[in-house]
């Protein structure tokens, strides 16, 4: 999990007219918080499928709890703030499919969450498992 240090210096880069340093996957998420009422801001990495900015957080963290029954927020992407509804995806059997799907489109991604991929493209369904037991999804569309 990233330092409290790294988190801002992602999110001042990504604020920042410098954002093109970081590259397209980087991006700061703002969250109305539930109980709070109080704006979290938080560095996310997001990827493109079809019309769908994916997230995908540790169930740890607690910031896409905030986006539970599609609740709203902001996604600052490629220098652009954009108004998003959020889906989150919490059962494994969902995540692993949706991961699955993830890492179809950018297998070289798969590393990073210790996940092999077969000759045939497709990840081990004993790691693939593991990991969706300890990560949720956030799909994210436009508002």
């Amino acid at each position: 999990m990233p330092s409290p240090f790294e988190n801002f210096f992602v999110k001042t880069l990504v604020n920042s007219p410098l954002h093109p340093l970081l590259g397209k996957s980087f991006a700061v998420i703002t969250v109305t918080g539930r109980k709070t009422g109080k704006s979290i801001e938080t560095p996310v990495n997001v990827v493109r499928l079809g019309e769908t900015l994916m997230v995908i957080s540790l169930r740890n963290r607690t910031w896409w709890r905030n986006l539970r029954g599609g609740r709203t927020a902001r996604l600052r992407h490629v220098g652009k703030l954009l108004p998003v509804r959020g889906e989150v995806v919490e059962t494994p059997a969902e995540v692993s499919a949706g991961m699955s799907d993830y890492f179809a489109e950018y297998p070289g991604l798969a590393k990073y969450f210790n996940v092999t991929l077969g000759p045939d493209g497709k990840p081990d369904p004993r790691e693939l498992a593991r990991v969706a037991g300890e990560r949720v999804l956030i799909k994210l569309q436009a508002a």
